[in-house]
């Protein structure tokens, strides 16, 4: 009897349920539309917590209907999201408000309020990473600060993935990975910390955190009578705690070696690797596979979003090209970019789409543009951009004695062997990809399969599901010329951040 699992990857702009079988091979995926609200304001980012499960059980059920598979047959289920954000519920377990996305920086001026008050560096002394807005922690104080009768009514906590698993489950859970790495864990307990939340001002929402799983592979409930119902599973159908998307997408590339780094080339940038200390100022350093270990984050919130919003604000050029010769934009967009030489090019960007960055009122903008500079300039630079915000995070680790061999690069960008040669010659390492287009969602499924006994442990988990690509080489002819324009690009950032400051 063949046997199948079933990842679920909530991201930011859309969602994706994905049914592997055991070697790790996709069998059907199904995917949602965006569900991000028009803003309310412009530091607001937020979706309609009830749109949400109507669109995933959707999903799981057009998956199981396209996989053509007995519901029986799916062994078990793993949940992944971004971490941060937060969805809260009352005590029914009902939304009593819009969800929000990591993204969310309306808890800035909470930020300074911290810095007012001397909580903020405490705060992370206890999470051991780098507090920004997009955290629980600030959002719920700040609507304890401005929108007290919500506040008053919440009942329950939870990440984007939790509220799934919850409508699956009925179970009110969450993983110390993803908990951890959203700056609601005591890093040295590994547990809930009533300190840490009168630090943050919310000491009235420790009693309504979740249940806490220490391993991403604990089984924390099945998938109840009305689930399935409506999803087409199987009532009874395991579901694990899962984890953050960042180690899923570590977990999906098999990326637990020494001197492995994982980079997630996505709707943000994500640069990490595992060790048995905690870096000072790191962005986080979180809950990892294995106890007396952490995942050693570096990061900021955008990376392969820049590309989304360069290909849909200036993309005009290449879409015309692409129509005419009926390929794809992406494949023009890599011609043009290809087709500059790195010791030519004099345009640089600054890839800071999205929050947080390197500046909490950091801004994208191109520097060095004049009528001469071509449209394929243009592209180029925003393809390098996006390489040295992963270098200015990938040289934090390296300069911390985090030994780099070899970066597993995931994302919608990885894609394209034209950036993966871009990453390489900036980043002077081998750049290795994954045999799947759907690497988080794989990481779940892993998971899952661990929890269910489909796989014994992590490596025989990898032997049969995960598939790498061979190796894209840096060139060193071009090490020169990146480290030339990388020192620009940083000058550049460095004095960009007094215009940032006076700008607040």
């Amino acid at each position: 009897m063949s046997e199948y699992l079933i990842g679920i990857d909530a991201g930011n702009t859309s969602s994706k349920v994905v049914i592997f079988n055991k070697k790790g091979n996709i069998v059907s995926t199904a995917t949602t539309p965006s569900m991000r609200f028009k803003q309310r304001r412009s530091d607001f980012e937020e979706f309609d917590v009830n749109e949400l499960w109507a669109l995933i059980s959707k999903c799981i059920k057009e998956a199981v209907e396209k996989a053509q598979i007995q519901p029986e047959n799916i062994k078990g289920i793993g949940v992944t999201s971004f971490g941060n954000g937060v969805v809260f519920l009352d005590k029914d377990g009902n939304a009593i408000a819009p969800g929000c996305f990591s993204q969310d920086y309306r808890a800035n001026e909470i930020l300074n309020l911290y810095q007012q008050e001397g909580t903020y560096d405490k705060i992370n002394q206890i999470v051991k990473g780098t507090l920004f807005a997009g955290e629980p922690g600030p959002i719920l104080r700040w609507y304890k600060e401005n929108e007290r009768e919500i506040y008053d009514k919440i009942g329950g906590v939870l990440t984007f993935k939790d509220y799934i698993m919850y409508r699956l489950t009925s179970v009110f859970a969450t993983d110390l990975n993803c908990f951890g790495g959203s700056f609601m864990i005591d890093m040295e307990t590994m547990e809930y910390s009533r300190e840490l939340m009168k630090l943050y001002g919310i000491e009235e929402v420790y009693d309504a955190l979740p249940k806490l799983a220490s391993e991403p592979t604990d089984i924390i409930g099945y998938v109840t009578e009305d689930a399935a119902k409506l999803t087409g599973l199987a009532k009874g159908t395991p579901v694990v705690a899962g984890m953050m998307d960042i180690l899923a997408c570590l977990v999906g590339s098999g990326a637990t070696g020494d001197g492995i780094y994982t980079a997630v080339a996505g709707s943000w940038c994500i640069n990490e690797t595992h060790s048995d200390r905690i870096i000072p100022n790191a962005s986080s350093n979180m809950p990892y596979l294995y106890k007396g270990q952490y995942l050693n984050c570096s990061y900021t919130g955008a990376s392969g979003s820049n590309y989304e919003w360069f290909t849909k604000t200036l993309g005009g050029t290449a879409r015309k090209e692409a129509e005419k010769r009926n390929i794809s934009v992406f494949q023009v967009l890599d011609e043009l970019i290809s087709s500059v030489p790195a010791e030519k090019a004099k345009t640089l960007f600054s890839p800071f789409v999205a929050q947080p960055s390197i500046h909490p009122n950091a801004k994208a903008n191109f520097i060095g543009i004049d009528q001469n500079t071509s449209y394929a300039e243009i592209c180029y630079s925003v393809a390098e951009g996006v390489a040295f915000i992963h270098k200015y995070h990938v040289d934090f680790l390296k300069k911390a004695g985090l030994p780099l061999n070899t970066i597993r690069l995931t994302g919608g960008i990885a894609k394209s062997r034209v950036w993966s040669q871009i990453f390489a010659n900036v980043l002077q390492v081998p750049i290795v990809g994954v045999d799947c287009e759907e690497t988080g969602a794989l990481g779940s499924a892993i998971v899952a399969g661990i929890g269910a006994g489909v796989y014994k442990d992590y490596g025989e988990a990898f032997e049969n599901a995960v598939k790498v690509k061979d190796p894209i080489m840096p060139d060193s002819s071009t090490f020169s010329t990146y480290e030339k324009r990388y020192q620009q690009w940083a000058k550049m950032n460095e004095i960009m951040m007094e215009y940032w400051e006076w700008n607040k």
